[in-house]
């Protein structure tokens, strides 16, 4: 490849990302990754994983369960926090307490 192609390709990707990352969340989940549009587009880091997110990192990531919201894709949201629960409760088990 020649250093001016490889220049435009550069050139190419470095748009494509910076498109990508300034509109849509990239959320992984239990199953798989989602592309989530963004409320407003503002820059900021695009890649979420919440699998094991907390009701306190759902209050720190407003804008990211907004834009889950609007997507029509809660079931992200829930499903995060059912993991957590599942945790917590076998925290407790391990510990011989009961529910």
């Amino acid at each position: 490849m020649s250093r001016l192609t490889t220049f435009f390709l550069g050139v190419v990707v470095g748009g494509a990302s910076l498109f990508i990352a300034e509109n849509y969340y990239i959320v992984r989940s239990n199953q798989s990754f989602h592309l989530v549009p963004k409320v407003a587009a503002k820059l900021e880091f695009p890649y979420h994983d919440i699998r094991n997110y907390s009701i306190e990192d759902w209050k720190n990531n407003v804008s990211l369960g907004a834009a889950i919201v609007k997507a029509k894709k809660p079931d992200l949201m829930v499903e995060s926090l059912t993991s957590v629960q599942h945790n917590f409760e076998s925290i407790l088990e391990s510990l011989g307490g009961d529910r």
